[in-house]
């Protein structure tokens, strides 16, 4: 990794008054999550990889971060629980904060895996906790809409059903922004219960750190050599099989595939509606 160019959008301070009038100053989780760490202020600083999870303790201090970690230090990613205190925020010229950690190469080297516990689903990411109290929000907007979405809701119901198909019927659908981006490198796309077009191989992200869209090396069955598809994120469905494993879908056809436009990282970058598939 390159201390150049990251996904990460900067971290803003900010001041609010609180329920006792007091004032308070901080940073939003919600803006942590995602952001790069350096190792350095300078130019040549490199990244230690992104903040994937905060560890809050009962008192509402931040104790341990967990950071994404792999490339530069020689192997594949994986996440280390590292302490608060070995990061510290340093101003940029655009009045926002990078994050800089005095962790090193070895240290990253040698430390343990961070391991999810056991009884919180693999696929799940804490931002759903995040997502779930927008989701509340917007169903929350008012009784006309209710009543709107209440009179449409069979119709939804049934284009959804004509869209899964049998083969889906009896899965059990997630939310696709509770999936953890780590989950999803090298997870196979189907587009039918024993058709598959693909894995992903990365994931692109927005300015805000979410996912925007993934990158699906197809190949194989389409009858050309593999090449790398921009998929937008929303064009997915996932779904939990029995075991709890996790299942991607898409319902492009062959001749969406086989005519799309092959990614590359400079396209999407100046034009990225040019390369992005949509469902």
């Amino acid at each position: 990794m390159s201390g150049q160019e990251t996904n990460a959008s900067g971290i803003f301070e900010l001041e609010t008054n609180t329920l006792a009038q007091e004032a308070a100053k901080g940073f939003l989780a919600s803006n942590m999550i995602g952001e790069a760490v350096m190792t350095g202020e300078g130019e040549n600083a490199e990244e230690i990889g992104d903040i994937n999870d905060i560890l809050v303790d009962r008192d509402g201090s931040v104790k341990v971060v967990i950071i994404g970690v792999g490339g530069f230090i020689g192997l594949g990613e994986k996440e280390v629980a590292v302490e608060f205190d070995r990061l510290s925020f340093v101003s940029t010229q655009d009045d926002q904060l990078r994050v800089v950690s005095d962790v090193s190469k070895q240290e990253l080297e040698a430390a343990p895996g961070y391991e999810r516990p056991d009884y919180i689903p693999n696929w799940m990411s804490t931002s759903a906790v995040r997502d779930g109290m927008n989701q509340a929000k917007e169903s929350a907007k008012g009784a006309y809409e209710t009543v709107q979405d209440e009179a449409i809701k069979p119709v939804r119901e049934q284009m959804d059903k004509m869209a899964n198909s049998d083969w889906t019927a009896e899965k059990t659908q997630i939310d696709a922004a509770t999936v953890s981006t780590d989950v999803l490198i090298g997870a196979t796309v189907y587009t039918s219960a024993d058709t598959d077009i693909g894995e992903v191989s990365e994931v692109l992200l927005g300015k805000d750190g979410t996912a925007e869209a993934v990158v699906i090396d197809v190949g194989g069955f389409l009858g050309f050599g593999e090449k790398p598809v921009a998929v937008s994120y929303d064009s997915l469905k996932m779904y939990e099989n029995e075991n709890g494993s996790l299942l991607i879908t898409a319902t492009f056809t062959d001749e969406q595939l086989k005519n799309a436009k092959a990614y590359t990282p400079a396209d999407y970058k100046t034009d990225p509606e040019s390369v992005l598939l949509k469902s």
